[in-house]
């Protein structure tokens, strides 16, 4: 259960980090802003989307939410999560079939 508690405050954290973006209208390199003017951020889980392309720099300090980013990171949790429960279920038959 506990384990279902770190993953639900991570994606709450990517989640806050987004909205603020949104919020201040960071959608774009023209509009890109300086990450003081975003608000207060978990640092690592800021450098987690940058590092996957989700936020992007907009030029010196400022940044930007890349939208397709965020799309193909939402699709790529997405195809985990299915393999993960896939791969649950088939064990599960192994073992059933045993």
């Amino acid at each position: 259960m506990k384990l279902l508690q770190i993953i639900n405050d991570k994606f709450n954290k990517e989640k806050k980090i987004i909205s603020l973006f949104r919020e201040k209208g960071a959608l774009s390199v023209e509009l890109a802003k300086d990450i003081r003017d975003i608000g207060e951020v978990n640092r690592s889980v800021f450098n987690k989307l940058y590092s996957k392309g989700v936020l992007e720099r907009g030029g010196g300090e400022t940044f930007f939410l890349n939208e397709q980013g965020f799309m193909k990171h939402r699709m790529d949790r997405i195809k985990w999560a299915m393999i993960l429960m896939f791969t649950i279920l088939a064990i599960l038959i192994l073992i059933s079939r045993s």
